[in-house]
């Protein structure tokens, strides 16, 4: 627990609140989540192209989100410029975690996570229905 900055243990009464809010969501999303991996797809609607489509759009939207923030980290890397190194941390924060969200959607969208495995070439089977 000593590894934790104490800035993030502080705050006022709505900051907890907030946290709480943000903690309760990701219990509905695990639970979510647990009911679409037992159930199958037919839980999230996936069947219907509007939900489908919610999926992929995020997906496009996150994928866009990680370009942008690697175009930040050029200029600074490449280029060398000074005046943009100081942001250059969030760029790269925020581009790791817009392909992590990324990964998750597809991963999501796939319904069950073992099924993974057949998407990697030489190891996996595709399964191409005819």
């Amino acid at each position: 627990m000593h590894h934790i900055p104490r800035t993030i243990l502080r705050g006022n009464a709505a900051y907890y609140a907030w946290a709480g809010f943000l903690g309760l969501c990701i219990i509905q999303g695990l639970h979510a989540y647990a009911a679409q991996f037992s159930d199958g797809l037919i839980v999230t609607s996936m069947r219907d192209s509007v939900s489908w489509g919610f999926y992929i759009g995020n997906f496009t939207f996150l994928v866009g989100v990680a370009a942008s923030a690697v175009m930040l980290v050029i200029p600074a890397y490449v280029y060398n410029w000074n005046p943009i190194k100081e942001v250059v941390i969030f760029g790269e924060l925020l581009a790791v975690a817009a392909i992590s969200m990324c990964l998750l959607f597809v991963l999501v969208d796939m319904g069950h996570p073992e099924r993974l495995w057949h998407m990697i070439p030489f190891l996996g089977r595709v399964n191409f229905t005819s």
